[in-house]
């Protein structure tokens, strides 16, 4: 509403709409969109749409002969954490149609903040730091096992009138490269909720507004790191979903929005990660060969088992804009909503 429909009424130029439904039948009808325009183009999409658009597109199609990307300025990426690989792999697809890697705009926003937070200043394109997984995770290094890497993409600099600070437990502000809470405060941050002054209270102060995400600042730029609330946590270790979910979606069949992983309490009432995961396998010993290999997959990860579950595709939830939902997946499936698939043992 406010990126793509207000601001074009407010600079006066012209945009094209396209449903949601008609780009997830034809996704490549979106580039079409931005080769037919004569003029320089902004376009803006969640990592999933640049995704399914790379994905769909054939290695032996000449992209050259149907789409011209060359006057593509800006191809904007936020409403979902931002993956370079994914970006590369749609670099790789579309060169040979014009498209320029630095035409790239990450982002960072929320609707309470009125939408955005921090943008890459144009030209820039995708940068990202490698960090040691222990630094994420919270835990010491284990000096016994090869340090591991997690690719963070830099989502810019403040907006104009934007401030943008990271705070530790204590709420004290942190320097460069400590991971906190992301808050924020600027002239287009929300006063409150409507009719909700609880949740207003528990979000704001003295104008700040808590995000609810974690990051941290490296040289004026924001760098992402993921959700508070869906951080899991077991033993005292943070893990991230979206690295779980990342690494299942490496093996073969797997689509971006097919697994969702959550937290849950067992039996015995100690926190154990959940994976959910579409399954489109219809012969039962695939199936169980198929979750004792996203088993192993998590556990290289997680270094520990955790719970599988095959469940129904299209059965995890999403959001308006397409991303998934891991707090309504949870819910439903704790339910009994979203009924997994039976395993033999």
């Amino acid at each position: 509403l406010v990126g793509c429909f207000l601001s074009l009424i407010a600079n006066q130029i012209s945009g094209d709409y396209l449903k949601t439904e008609d780009f997830a039948r034809r996704p490549l009808a979106w580039l079409d969109l931005i080769t037919r325009n004569p003029g320089t183009s902004v376009s803006f999409s969640p990592t999933f749409g640049y995704d399914i658009c790379s994905r769909r597109i054939s290695s032996q199609t000449a992209v050259s002969n149907r789409f011209d990307l060359s006057r593509w300025r800006l191809a904007g990426n936020g409403a979902d954490m931002i993956r370079p690989d994914v970006m590369q792999s749609f670099v790789n697809a579309f060169t040979n149609a014009g498209f320029k890697a630095n035409a790239f705009l990450p982002s960072y926003g929320l609707a309470e903040a009125t939408l955005a937070v921090t943008v890459m200043p144009p030209g820039e394109g995708i940068r990202v730091e490698l960090v040691e997984e222990e630094r994420l995770s919270g835990a010491p290094r284990d000096l016994s096992r090869p340090a591991r890497y997690r690719a963070i993409v830099n989502c810019g600099k403040p907006v104009k009138d934007m401030e943008v600070a990271i705070r530790g437990e204590d709420d004290k502000v942190l320097s460069d490269h400590k991971i906190g809470k992301v808050w924020c405060r600027g002239v287009s941050v929300m006063h409150s909720y409507f009719r909700d002054p609880e949740a207003t209270d528990a979000c704001l102060i003295d104008g700040w507004l808590d995000t609810g995400d974690m990051g941290y600042m490296a040289k004026g730029y924001l760098f992402i790191v993921g959700r508070a609330k869906d951080m899991i946590i077991i033993n005292g270790k943070n893990h991230w979903p979206q690295d779980i979910e990342w690494a299942v979606e490496q093996l073969p069949g797997f689509n971006h929005g097919d697994i969702a992983a959550f937290s849950i309490e067992m039996e015995n009432g100690e926190e154990t990660p959940a994976v959910l995961v579409h399954c489109r396998v219809s012969d039962p010993d695939k199936r169980i060969e198929l979750r004792d290999q996203i088993r192993d997959k998590v556990r290289s990860i997680t270094g520990m088992n955790c719970v599988i579950e095959l469940v129904p595709p299209k059965s995890l939830p999403r959001t308006s804009s397409g991303k998934l939902s891991r707090a309504k997946a949870k819910k439903l499936y704790l339910s009994g909503e979203i009924e997994p698939f039976n395993l033999a043992a």
